[in-house]
């Protein structure tokens, strides 16, 4: 794949800068390092055409040469164009912009044919060239070390990502553990312990998007190592020594099926009479009795959905699963898991999973039912059948949505930032305030303070979450080491970022919504 590569310099090393000087500095005096990480390492853009590799053909650096001249050798010597660019205002606004703007555009018109090009800008002017190759059906991937719009993002075909770059492409750890080194068995070791941990406690299938959950959050060096090295959460877990274990992809769970896959029940109110799984898992992996088989799935999961016309034609089979889990649910003395009751409609009626009745899902399908006496909740693709006069979800999110939610979200949304609860955000803040006292400020060492006071405050928040909002704060201006930073200053700076963004990208602000946020980010757990 033939690529062109264009560095607005000043732009990427001022916005490193701002997370720290040691990131600032491995980009501009170790450029070979990060241009092999990009011909190796980096996937390729959605649509990229063959199965070459990377071939960095054009490699331009537009830089202003008065500050910044010391760091051209090491370009020179990766092969780089160097493209001066000196201020050409008072103000010090210089012509990178006009520069590479004109040169990518040369480059798209040559005789050579040019599959991909490579922007390493925070710079939301290039938002019209990228649309522009996208619409001669060239690739596009974008690295920016500073705040985005939505429009610059969606424009590129590929987004780098700024964690895996510092960690990856740059190398600096900057206090974070190395998982390159010996500490990466640790790391695996303590995956393997979550996951008999919480397969252990468990008396139904476990979703994998529960178990992707506990293990981010009690080990965050997984997300942030690509799973260890796997590349993705199934190939991690495909690693592990974790026999007799299985993953059921009809249930998108793991199961023990010593325990979780025997027969089902046979008839109404059988699953209540049949009590917990409370058979005991080995203390070891390594000393387990043979794995009982897997129930014939009997249907390739593969059907697509029926039309909707089409779905009117299963009233028989639909009046014979309502009539099911009506009565399973009244016969229960818990809530019922959707993963079980799924088992129970295949053994009573053979051929439900075939389209599930025209919803495509057992999820579409259990949505689409109106039952008496039966409610459907749904927490983290998590889903219970229950009777809410009779049954609760102890220990699960059955609060009701927080009445600030419906406000706050989209502004959230506009810079970024997931819709954490308010206790999460305050926990971060706090922790924040605190370890900006650490002495030299460190990245990777505030991000962690940061993490840990949330565990301490039991509010679950990984340590990424923790990177992602101290980067953006950074990337939107906030300088960690200017001075003392209260809890209340970073409330103010917070809210300040996020309106700023809602502003940038056409989010209509009410005078309600501003007073919806400064009460999310204050609220107290």
């Amino acid at each position: 794949m033939r690529s062109a590569l264009f560095v607005d310099f000043d732009n990427v090393f001022t916005g490193l800068s701002r997370l720290g000087p040691s990131y600032a500095e491995a980009f501009a005096r170790q450029p070979t390092r990060w241009l092999d990480w990009l011909v190796q390492t980096l996937a390729r853009p959605p649509g990229a055409e063959g199965s070459s590799q990377r071939r960095i053909l054009v490699r331009r650096c537009y830089l202003n040469p008065e500050p910044y001249k010391r760091f051209r050798i090491g370009f020179s010597r990766a092969g780089f164009e160097i493209v001066d660019c000196p201020p050409m205002t008072a103000a010090g606004k210089t012509s990178t912009d006009i520069h590479m703007v004109l040169d990518i555009i040369d480059v798209l018109q040559s005789a050579t044919r040019y599959d991909e090009f490579i922007v390493f800008s925070a710079d939301a002017d290039f938002t019209p060239v990228l649309r522009k190759l996208r619409r001669e059906d060239r690739r596009t991937t974008v690295f920016a070390a500073g705040a985005t719009s939505a429009s610059y993002d969606a424009s590129a075909d590929l987004i780098i990502d700024a964690e895996a770059f510092l960690r990856e492409a740059l190398g600096v750890q900057d206090g974070e553990p190395d998982l390159a080194a010996s500490s990466l068995d640790s790391v695996m070791a303590q995956a393997e312990a979550v996951v008999w941990r919480v397969m252990d406690r468990a008396e139904q299938p476990v979703p994998l998007p529960a178990l992707t959950k506990a293990l981010a959050v009690q080990v965050p060096e997984l997300p942030l190592s690509d799973w260890a090295g796997k590349g993705t959460f199934l190939a991690l877990l495909k690693s592990l020594p974790l026999d007799p274990l299985r993953i059921d992809r009809e249930l998108n769970a793991m199961v023990d099926p010593r325990r979780m896959l025997r027969a089902a029940p046979a008839g109404p109110g059988a699953l209540a009479a049949a009590g917990p799984f409370t058979a005991p898992l080995p203390a070891s992996p390594s000393a387990t009795p043979p794995a009982a088989p897997r129930p014939p799935v009997g249907f390739s999961p593969l059907h697509p959905p029926l039309p909707a016309g089409e779905a009117a034609g299963h009233g028989p089979m639909l009046e014979q699963l309502s009539r099911l889990i009506v009565e399973e649910v009244a016969a229960a003395e818990a809530p019922i898991p959707a993963a079980r009751l799924a088992q129970i409609a295949r053994a009573r009626l053979p051929g439900i999973e075939v389209h599930w009745l025209g919803h495509g899902s057992w999820k579409k399908l259990l949505d689409a039912l109106s039952l008496p006496g039966v409610q459907i909740v749904w927490q983290a693709l998590v889903g219970y059948a229950l009777d809410p006069s009779r049954h609760s979800l102890p220990g699960l999110a059955t609060e009701p949505a927080h009445p600030l939610r419906a406000s706050v979200a989209p502004l959230l949304d506009a810079v970024g930032l997931p819709a954490l609860k308010p206790a999460q955000y305050r926990a971060q803040l706090e922790g924040l305030a605190q370890a900006l006292s650490l002495k030299p400020y460190s990245l990777g060492a505030v991000t962690q303070a940061m993490h840990e006071h949330c565990q301490r405050q039991q509010q679950p928040v990984s340590r990424d979450q923790c990177l992602r909002l101290l980067r953006t704060l950074v990337f939107h201006g906030f300088e960690p080491e200017a001075g003392p930073h209260g809890v209340e200053d970073l409330v103010a700076l917070t809210c300040g970022v996020i309106l700023s963004a809602c502003a940038r990208e056409g989010v209509k602000v009410e005078d309600s919504d501003r007073a919806a946020l400064i009460g999310w980010m204050t609220e107290e757990g």
